[in-house]
């Protein structure tokens, strides 16, 4: 399935949803983390690339369509 457009709103309520939390932010870059010790990081920007951000779902072992699930 493909990623839809989104901003960087968007993505840190999903994560939230999916039980991450925010450990940081510095300019334009939010680090969050999950409980079980998955990390995150990805770019707060009005748009953020679908490259990226698939790249950044991908290191922390989030599977796409359940991210995707969780979008509201």
């Amino acid at each position: 399935m493909k990623l839809p457009l989104l901003s960087g709103k968007q993505v840190l309520t999903t994560l939230q949803r999916l039980g991450f939390f925010e450990i940081h932010r510095k300019g334009s870059h939010v680090k969050m983390k999950h409980p079980d010790g998955r990390l995150l990081v990805f770019p707060y920007h009005n748009e953020v690339d679908r490259y990226t951000l698939k790249g950044a779902l991908q290191d922390a072992d989030i599977d796409l369509d359940e991210f995707i699930e969780n979008l509201k």
